[in-house]
C-alpha cells in the first residue's frame, strides 16, 4: 500500500478522482466526477479530486482552493503530508484520459487506473480504426469514409464511397460534439468543416434508421458482466442522440430495459461483453448499436462513458440493482486487483 496521509486514513485506500481533460467534453467530466465523488464510499476511500486541464495538474481541496500535482510520481500534499494513490479513478472523456496518454502515464508509475489500458483506450478512440477491428471480428458495422485534414476529400469523392444521409462526426471524440446528420449534397461540405473544428480526421458513416441501443458492460470478481440494454429515442431537432439530447433532461426518452424482444436483448448484451473481451477493455463501458433491417449494428464503444444525474450507464445499473456506489466501488476494487 502507498504512503498514506496521515494516521486517521490508514485503513482507508488513496482515491486520485482525476477529472478534467483538453476536449469540449471537459463540461461533462466535470459533471461526472461530481456525481462520483458523492457515490464513492467514505468508509473505504479517501478520495482527492485532481484537476488535469492544458498542462496543469492540481489537487482541488474541499475547500476550493488548488496545489500543484507532483507529475514525477503523481503525489501531492495535503494536510501538511505528501499523499501517494492506491488508484486513479479517471472519469474524463476525450483526451488524455480516453485516448490511452494518461493510462501510459499511469503504468509508468505502477499505479492502477479504473480505464482500459494504453491499447485498448487508443483504439477505441479512433473510431474508424475501432470499426475496423470489430468488422475483421465478425460483427456488422455502417460503410464510412474518414477524411485527413491534409488530404481532404470533395463532397463526390466522399459520395462515391458512402450514400446518403450520411453522420459526419470527428473521427476522435465523444458526447457527439461536432457531428451532423447529412441529408443532402449541399449540407456536406459545411458538416465536414465542423467535423474539422474538433479533429483533424472526420468520419463519413452512412446513416442506418433503426433502433438505437447501448449496454453498459464492466468486469467485477475477474467475471464480465453486462447491464440492462437502453433504448434511445431523441426528441431534439436533430432526431439523434446528439449532445443536446444526451445531456439535457427531457430531451431524449432512455428507456431501460429496452422495448425489444428477449432475443434482441439477449444478442446486445452478448455482443457487448464478447467486443468487451475481445478487444481487451478493461473497467465500465459503453457498447452503442443500432438495430436495423434485422442487423445489429456496432456504432461506437465509449471507455469513460458519461457518469452525470443525466447518464445511461448509471440508469442501467439501479435497473439491475446495482446502487452507484456499489458499482464505483466494485471498479476501484477490481483495479486494485489486478487486470
Amino acid at each position: 500500500m502507498s504512503e498514506q496521509s496521515g494516521a486517521l486514513h490508514s485503513s482507508r485506500k488513496n482515491i486520485a478522482l482525476v477529472m478534467g481533460g483538453d476536449s469540449g467534453e471537459y463540461v461533462i467530466s466535470m459533471a461526472s466526477a461530481r456525481m462520483i465523488m458523492e457515490n464513492l464510499d467514505s468508509s473505504l476511500y479517501t478520495v482527492y479530486t485532481i484537476l488535469i486541464r492544458q498542462g496543469k495538474w492540481v489537487y482541488i481541496d474541499p475547500g476550493g482552493s488548488e496545489s500543484l500535482v507532483d507529475k514525477n510520481d503523481f503525489s501531492i500534499a495535503a494536510e501538511g503530508r505528501k499523499v501517494l494513490f492506491d488508484c486513479a479513478f479517471i472519469t474524463i472523456h476525450g483526451t488524455p484520459g480516453e485516448d490511452g496518454k494518461l493510462q501510459g502515464y499511469f503504468d509508468l508509475l505502477g499505479i492502477p487506473y479504473t480505464t482500459a489500458g494504453v491499447l485498448a483506450s487508443a483504439l477505441t478512440f479512433n473510431k474508424y480504426f475501432c470499426n475496423l477491428v470489430v468488422s475483421q471480428l465478425g460483427f456488422a458495422v455502417l460503410p464510412s469514409a474518414k477524411l485527413h485534414r491534409s488530404a481532404p476529400l470533395s463532397a463526390d469523392e466522399v459520395l462515391q464511397r458512402v450514400k446518403l444521409p450520411v453522420f459526419v462526426k470527428p473521427n476522435e471524440g465523444g458526447s457527439s460534439l461536432g457531428m451532423t446528420l447529412v441529408k443532402d449534397m449541399e449540407s456536406l461540405v459545411p458538416a465536414i468543416e465542423l467535423a474539422f473544428k474538433h479533429d483533424d480526421e472526420v468520419l463519413v458513416e452512412e446513416y442506418m434508421e433503426g433502433v438505437e441501443l447501448t449496454c453498459g458492460v464492466f468486469r467485477a470478481g475477474g467475471k464480465v458482466k453486462a447491464l440492462p440494454v437502453t433504448e434511445i429515442i431523441s426528441k431534439t431537432e436533430a432526431a439523434y442522440f446528439d449532445y443536446e439530447a444526451k445531456y439535457t433532461p427531457g430531451a431524449a426518452d432512455e428507456i431501460t430495459p429496452a422495448r425489444i424482444s428477449p432475443e434482441l436483448t439477449g444478442k446486445v448484451r452478448e455482443y457487448s461483453a464478447l467486443l468487451y473481451e475481445k478487444l481487451g477493455l478493461f473497467g465500465l463501458t459503453r457498447f452503442d448499436f443500432i438495430y436495423s433491417g434485422g442487423t445489429l449494428f456496432f456504432l461506437e464503444v465509449n471507455v469513460t462513458p458519461g457518469m452525470t444525474g443525466t447518464s445511461i450507464v448509471p440508469q442501467q445499473a439501479i435497473v439491475e440493482g446495482i446502487t452507484s456506489k456499489e458499482l464505483f466501488t466494485m471498479l476501484i476494487e477490481e483495479a486494485l486487483t489486478g487486470r
